[in-house]
């Protein structure tokens, strides 16, 4: 019985007179193949479009509430995903998506390089691709793969250093190289896309790949938008993971660190370990790695759960932590752990590869392992 009613108390909110049930995971989808990302289109309430890892992308009907059996589109015979680290990563909807029909994916090519695609969905049966970015990582791993629009309507691009330990070609510092970097395109025209002014070359008035905003980045595994916020979970080496916040208006030009840098320290690896860099932006949030090993970043939420309002949620793929902060001021406040209460059958989720926000601003966590899709309620 004391089990029972500590287990409810936990399990309890309490403001005032008011009591409030914690929130908690309720599975939505499962029978996934190593489910790595989820969105829909702003505003939708229909579907919900789903990444699987080897290649395809699933549809969950909402107002059905199942998992449609054939994929939307299948393009497992293009996408490599031999390496835990590659295959179909990352999806973002035009924001024009109702009348334009277009969507994005980033993606490892048959030979490892890194796609960046257009698809436009003509009808359910004719969807088209045109691929607009295309180049070589030099390793299987740090593909990054996150990609969205932003709020200049621009598509913004995380890749990862290229792989292997250390960033051994120095990538994420190479203003010649789109590894480690967050790139930033118009891609509004019909067809190709374009440079949008204020990217690194003109801000910071040096010579780099026009399509290059900032540098600096190890494997930015999952970022996200909060207005005009931007938070990115940079996956460490041996000793920090790190949270990244900026604004908007300071991305342009901004360097966070790597490979000089391990969170705001100098790596620990002393023959490439240096000082901050010049436009260095340090992060708000750092973990050693006895509490995790690899971050997931995730989102700000936005739904209707009040007491969750304007906490962003993040975890650590290998030790399957679950934790939120509230950023103010500059400043990661309000630090909470949700191993607790984020449970499935009184057990941890595991290896979340990925957080989703639906239109409506509710939250997802994408368990890779597992194949399934937990929403957050109240």
């Amino acid at each position: 019985m004391k089990r029972t009613i500590t287990h409810l108390m936990l399990a309890l909110i309490v403001t005032g007179s008011s009591v409030t049930a914690a929130p908690r995971a309720e599975k939505l989808i499962d029978g996934l193949k190593r489910p790595v990302c989820m969105a829909a289109p702003a505003g939708s309430t229909d579907f919900l479009y789903i990444l699987e890892q080897p290649g395809r992308v699933r549809l969950y009907d909402r107002q059905k509430k199942q998992l449609i059996d054939k994929p939307l589109l299948d393009l497992t015979d293009q996408v490599r995903s031999k390496s835990n680290e590659q295959g179909l990563l990352g999806i973002a909807f035009s924001p024009d998506f109702e009348s334009d029909q277009r969507f994005y994916l980033n993606y490892t090519g048959t030979k490892g390089d890194t796609v960046i695609s257009r698809f436009t969905m003509n009808s359910a049966k004719d969807i088209t691709e045109e691929k607009l970015l295309q180049f070589n990582q030099d390793f299987g791993n740090h593909n990054g793969g996150w990609l969205g629009f932003g709020p200049d309507g621009m598509l913004y691009i995380g890749t990862g250093d290229g792989g292997a330990a250390n960033d051994p070609k120095a990538r994420a510092q190479d203003l010649d190289s789109m590894l480690g970097k967050v790139l930033r395109i118009d891609v509004s025209a019909k067809t190709g896309y374009s440079i949008p002014k204020g990217n690194y070359a003109e801000v910071t008035k040096t010579e780099a790949k026009p399509e290059i905003l900032s540098i600096g980045l190890r494997n930015p595994w999952r970022c996200s938008w909060d207005g005009d916020t931007f938070y990115i979970g940079d996956v460490g080496q041996n000793a920090h993971e790190e949270v990244n916040v900026v604004s908007h208006s300071k991305l342009a030009g901004a360097n966070f660190g790597w490979r000089l840098r391990e969170g705001n320290q100098p790596t620990p690896k002393k023959d490439i370990a240096g000082d901050r860099p010049e436009n260095n932006i340090d992060p708000v949030h750092t973990y050693k790695r006895n509490d995790g090993l690899s971050i997931t970043g995730g989102y700000v939420y936005r739904g209707k759960i009040k007491s969750l309002q304007g906490q962003y949620f993040y975890s650590d793929y290998a030790k399957s932590n679950i934790w939120s902060f509230t950023y103010k001021n500059g400043k990661a406040t309000q630090h909470q752990s949700w191993n607790d209460h984020l449970t499935s059958q009184d057990k941890t989720i595991p290896s979340i590869s990925s957080f989703a926000l639906d239109p409506q601003g509710e939250m997802y966590m994408l368990s890779h392992h597992w194949g399934s899709i937990f929403k957050i309620v109240e």
